[in-house]
């Protein structure tokens, strides 16, 4: 039995708008990765279209500091660091969060703790699985970065 595909079309093109944003700000181009890649999208340089890194995009429906880190699966970070071997590039993390504010990090960074965690909220024994914990410490902030680090160091 398939397991659900709960991510929508908007949930989709919110990944590519930020995806198609932080490519501009870094004056590169974008590429969606087919469906069954394990990560998002590959950067490419604009002159000679040469791949320059990849990307696993997450855009967040809270405010950056809501926890006090960030989890993902643990099985996703497996996949970035195979790829980023294989290929000798960076794989990195882009969230966008509620509030706006944009962070990026490199997905071979060492995990502060790996737990057992996930989505409770659909009846799904399958958005639990074991995770990856990262303080938000290891994220650069592309926006709003002084107010989130403000934000973060009260919390």
């Amino acid at each position: 039995m398939s397991r659900p595909i709960y991510e929508t079309e908007e949930d989709r093109e919110r990944e590519k708008k930020l995806a198609e944003r932080v490519s501009e700000l870094w004056g590169l181009d974008t590429k969606p990765n087919p469906k069954q890649y394990p990560i998002d999208y590959t950067f490419l340089n604009k002159e000679d279209g040469s791949i320059e890194g990849f990307a696993e995009i997450k855009v967040r429906t809270h405010k950056c500091g809501t926890f006090p880190t960030y989890i993902i699966s643990a099985m996703k970070v497996a996949s970035a660091k195979m790829l980023s071997e294989a290929t000798g590039l960076d794989v990195i993390l882009i969230v966008q969060w509620s509030c706006g504010s944009i962070g990026f990090m490199d997905m071979a960074t060492t995990s502060d703790s790996i737990g057992w965690g996930g989505r409770n909220d659909r009846n799904d024994s399958q958005d639990q699985e074991p995770v990856v914990h990262w303080k938000l410490d290891h994220f650069q902030f592309a926006t709003g970065g002084n107010d989130v680090q403000r934000e973060h160091d009260q919390t």
